[in-house]
């Protein structure tokens, strides 16, 4: 019996060993191929260590509870790109551009169910991903007399209640289109982003897209540039992160994760999100009501970027 309990002992601790390490992987962004999906899922586990954690509390595993409190710290430290990211002060001396994105599913048989949203939050401009016949049966005729002006590539659709002035789509394996709009801030250009799944098999994808993704924004234009999408990532994942330093795209902070959609807030993973250009300031993101997809929509209030005196002297 105590050969027995020293055994489990010994596993618990290798358990939270494992779970130090992994928790590191994720706080040193490594760039490593082959540790991006740890890094992606950094929540999900983040949450199991805590589970693990408390169970070797609940069993009397003390060097098992200690050590697993310290992977938990690292996991939150890992996390903290995500929740704690300010953005450029706002000129709030000017109205909002509203912008709600949601992944619609390709599965979702409610899809017109987000109009219970849209009609709360009145956004003025919607961006939808994965749009089939149903979204097209159900819910663009409920939208037709509140935003007039629409645009549609394969499963993208953005509705809008300002002129759509022009709009591009990218050639390649991922999906990107790009509409400008004459808001009453100006014009405003709204890129539609959604990444791949990586997989064990194919854990490299995100790498070609987001290298195509450099190529497809036009650098005059990102200062006014919002982007928004699918990034089947999350912020502290390293591609999104070098993504916006090196283009000089601010991300909006987002402590709340849109999916899984039935699960809650603080265990959903924060795959669809908001970037914005030098010249923009985005602000009040929530999360929205589940609408039978498995991601939950976000809405974001656009504005511009309040200018400082070296800004307004150069």
């Amino acid at each position: 019996m105590r050969l027995f309990k020293q055994l489990c002992s010994f596993l618990c601790i290798c358990i939270s060993l494992a779970a130090v390490v992994a928790a590191s992987l994720c706080v040193t962004n490594s760039h490593h191929a082959y540790f991006y999906l740890l890094d992606i899922f950094t929540l999900p586990v983040l949450s199991a260590t805590l589970v693990v954690t408390l169970a070797f509390y609940w069993a009397r595993q003390t060097w098992a509870g200690h050590i697993g409190v310290l992977a938990v710290l690292m996991g939150l430290w890992a996390l903290a790109p995500q929740a704690f990211i300010t953005q450029k002060p706002a000129d709030k001396s000017v109205p909002p551009v509203r912008l709600m994105f949601a992944n619609l599913y390709i599965m979702n048989k409610t899809p017109e169910h987000l109009k219970i949203w849209i009609d709360k939050e009145k956004p003025d401009i919607i961006a939808n991903v994965e749009n089939f016949r149903i979204t097209a049966e159900n819910l663009t005729p409920l939208l037709k007399s509140q935003y007039p002006y629409q645009y549609r590539d394969c499963d993208a659709v953005v509705y809008s209640r300002y002129p759509i002035a022009g709009d591009r789509h990218g050639k390649t394996r991922y999906s990107f289109d790009q509409v400008d709009i004459q808001t009453p801030q100006g014009l405003l250009h709204v890129a539609i982003v959604h990444l791949c799944q990586p997989t064990p098999l194919d854990h490299t994808c995100q790498v070609s897209q987001t290298t195509r993704l450099r190529t497809d924004l036009r650098p005059e234009q990102n200062a006014r540039t919002v982007i928004v999408g699918d990034f089947n990532s999350d912020l502290s994942a390293y591609l999104l992160q070098d993504f916006a330093r090196e283009h000089n795209f601010r991300p909006l902070a987002a402590p709340t994760g849109t999916w899984p959609a039935l699960l809650p807030g603080v265990f959903r993973i924060a795959i669809d999100n908001a970037f914005a250009g030098s010249g923009l300031s985005l602000q009040r993101r929530k999360v929205g009501p589940d609408n039978g997809s498995d991601h939950r929509p976000i809405v974001i209030d656009i504005y511009p970027a309040k200018l400082t005196p070296s800004s307004q002297a150069s």
